[in-house]
């Protein structure tokens, strides 16, 4: 994102604004929509004035004190090191990047940065004119957004989004992430279709055994990728997903379902992935014809109410093409009756652990009815 990446760097979107605007806020109310999408953030702040995580009297404390320039506290779940430097972190060796690499790659899509306006990555701006500064983005090509609820003084400006809105911004977060998934180089993100089958495969050896892939596909811009016909069952390989267009028929081989997919991908622009499953809880919970209410936290809070939604007399076609618009316009997840569920999701990773908590919620309610029903 911004500077071409090099292999195994983390992908990084900085906040800029003068001091006082509310990036912070802004931050806090951010970082769990981004989770809710399914990416493990990281945050970078550069801090001006100076901070402390160890005080005088403390072992860890006077040992830094005695000479050791890197002290490393560990406890319980948390650890940190503390490393001692006479540069400012502008001038930090290797700078930005050098910074960015002390982060575990492996763990991590996204690092949110606070401060550092000169590194090299896409910018989101945080501008109120309260504070009587001039904005950054007519000097700074790397501001791609400005979030605001003031008229911008300066045109022409970047993408404006509302400062009250940070659904909004997870939106275009994840967007921009996911676009740019697609352009970077040296293998940072994997083809998307092997995260696809590497998900896929996640769900049948890690706990999910009964949930059955229907069909699942992932998507990037005007283009995705499904599970072929017949592949129920079988082991797929990346080259084995049919490539399909949003605004084109599907191809023979591709699976039955995936003018569905590429309709919900149409109305849900903000979607990059879709799984369908035959779990038997949600299968068996569809034919009493009720949406699903979670009754378990995660559910309600993942998934919120689950629309069932009848076939008709052909089990083997989706409903109505209103119906099943209007269906996912409101929720990221449904069950067709007889059929199984659909879960949408930014990422693959939230589309599955949707799929996942679905058929977990389809189960606790059906364990609890038969519970009242003694």
């Amino acid at each position: 994102m911004g500077a071409v990446l090099r292999a195994g760097e983390i992908p990084a979107i900085g906040f800029v604004a003068p001091s006082g605007s509310g990036k912070t806020t802004l931050l806090r109310k951010l970082v769990p929509l981004l989770r809710q999408r399914g990416l493990r953030i990281g945050y970078l702040k550069h801090a001006h004035h100076g901070f402390a995580l160890d005080r005088p009297g403390k072992d860890s404390y006077e040992i830094a004190a005695a000479g050791a320039r890197q002290v490393m506290l560990v406890s319980g779940a948390h650890w940190a090191l503390l490393s001692r430097t006479n540069e400012p972190a502008e001038d930090h060796p290797g700078g930005f990047d050098a910074l960015r690499a002390r982060f575990d790659a492996q763990g991590l899509d996204l690092l949110l940065i606070e401060g550092f306006r000169s590194a090299a990555v896409p910018k989101i701006e945080v501008f109120r004119a309260a504070t009587g500064k001039a904005p950054l983005y007519p000097d700074d090509e790397a501001i791609c957004a400005v979030v605001t609820d003031d008229p911008l003084p300066i045109a022409p400006h970047p993408n404006v989004l509302p400062l009250g809105d940070p659904l909004a911004l997870a939106d275009f977060i994840g967007q921009l992430v996911r676009e740019r998934a697609g352009l970077l180089a040296d293998g940072l993100f994997a083809d998307p279709r092997a995260e696809l089958i590497a998900s896929l495969q996640r769900l049948q050896v890690g706990g999910a055994q009964d949930l059955v892939i229907g069909s699942a596909s992932v998507r990037r811009g005007h283009q995705f990728w499904i599970t072929p016909d017949g592949a129920l069952g079988q082991a797929v390989v990346p080259d084995d997903l049919v490539a399909c267009l949003l605004d084109d028929q599907a191809p023979s081989d591709a699976s039955l379902d995936a003018a569905l997919h590429g309709q919900v991908y149409r109305h849900r622009p903000e979607s990059g992935a879709l799984f369908h499953t035959h779990g038997p809880y949600s299968v068996a919970l569809s034919v009493g014809g009720h949406d699903l209410v979670p009754l378990d936290d995660e559910g309600a809070r993942l998934l919120g109410e689950v629309p069932v939604l009848s076939c008709g007399p052909d089990r083997h076609r989706p409903p109505a093409s209103e119906q099943l618009t209007e269906a996912f316009a409101a929720h990221p997840a449904c069950i067709l009756a007889h059929r199984g569920a659909y879960a949408v999701g930014a990422t693959i990773r939230e589309a599955a652990w949707r799929a996942i908590t679905l058929e977990r919620s389809a189960r606790i309610s059906l364990l609890a009815g038969a519970a009242l029903a003694r």
